[in-house]
C-alpha cells in the first residue's frame, strides 16, 4: 500500500531539516571577540557610531555575515528580502533586531519558523547577526507618487512620534523605511486584530486606520531610503 504524505507531514519534515541545518550553521565554534558588556555597548550604538571598538565591530559583522547564510533563504543575502511577506532586516536598529530575536526565542513573539529557529541562537549569535544586518544598506522601492504623498500625510499625523521623521525607528521601534508594502500591510492588519496581552500602542494606532490609509502608508514607507 502506498502512503501519500500529508501536507502537515511534509511541512514537519521540511521544518526539521531547516532546524538541523540552522543548528549546524549557528553552533559552529565562534571567536570570542569581546566581553558581553562591550558587545552590548556596540549593539546599542548606531552604524557609523565611533563608540565601542571598531575592530570588534568588524569582527562581529564578519561573524554575522558567515552565520547569516541560512537566514538569506528568507531575508536575503544582504538583509533585503526577496519575499514580499518577509521583512527586510537591512539597516534595522541593531538593538531592536536583538530584542526581536529574544522575543522569538522566549515565546513573546511567535512564528512557525522564527520561534523554533531563535531557540538555537546563543547570545553571541544574536548580537553578531543583529550588527551584521544593521550595517547592510536597505533598498527602497517605487510606488505611485500620489498614493505615497497621501501616505506621507498619514505618517506625519500618526506614526512620526515613535518611528521618527525618516521612519528609521530606534531601539524600541522598528525601522519602517524601505520595507515591503505587502509586509507592512499585513503587520498593520494583524495589529488591528490584536487583543489582550498582545495589544500594544501600535494596536491603538492601527485601529484608527482605514484600508485606504493603510495602502497609502505602506506605499510611502516602501519608498523611503
Amino acid at each position: 500500500m502506498c502512503i501519500v504524505p500529508s501536507k502537515t507531514m511534509i511541512f514537519r519534515v521540511w521544518l526539521a531539516g531547516v532546524l538541523l541545518m540552522a543548528a549546524v550553521v549557528l553552533l559552529r565554534p565562534q571567536a570570542a571577540v569581546a566581553e558581553s558588556g562591550e558587545l552590548m555597548k556596540i549593539l546599542s550604538s548606531q552604524p557609523g557610531d565611533k563608540s565601542g571598538d571598531s575592530a570588534t565591530r568588524r569582527a562581529l559583522i564578519a561573524d554575522g555575515r558567515e552565520r547569516s547564510h541560512f537566514c538569506a533563504y528568507c531575508h536575503g543575502v544582504d538583509g533585503n528580502s526577496k519575499l514580499p511577506l518577509v521583512p527586510n532586516l537591512a539597516g534595522q536598529n541593531p538593538f531592536y533586531l536583538f530584542e526581536q530575536i529574544e522575543r522569538f526565542a522566549d515565546g513573546r513573539r511567535k512564528d512557525y519558523i522564527m520561534t523554533p529557529l531563535a531557540k538555537h541562537f546563543s547570545t553571541e549569535n544574536k548580537i553578531a547577526l543583529s550588527i551584521y544586518y544593521a550595517n547592510m544598506k536597505p533598498r527602497p522601492r517605487t510606488a505611485d507618487a500620489d498614493l505615497a504623498l497621501k501616505g506621507k500625510t498619514y505618517y506625519l499625523q500618526k506614526c512620526v512620534s515613535c518611528h521618527g521623521k525618516d521612519a528609521h525607528g530606534g531601539e524600541q521601534y522598528a525601522r519602517l523605511a524601505g520595507q515591503h508594502p505587502q509586509y507592512l500591510r499585513r503587520r498593520i492588519y494583524s495589529m488591528q486584530k490584536a487583543t489582550g496581552k498582545v495589544a500594544t500602542v501600535m494596536t491603538r494606532v492601527a485601529m484608527t486606520l482605514s484600508e485606504k490609509e493603510v495602502e497609502a502608508l505602506a506605499a510611502y514607507l516602501s519608498t523611503l531610503p
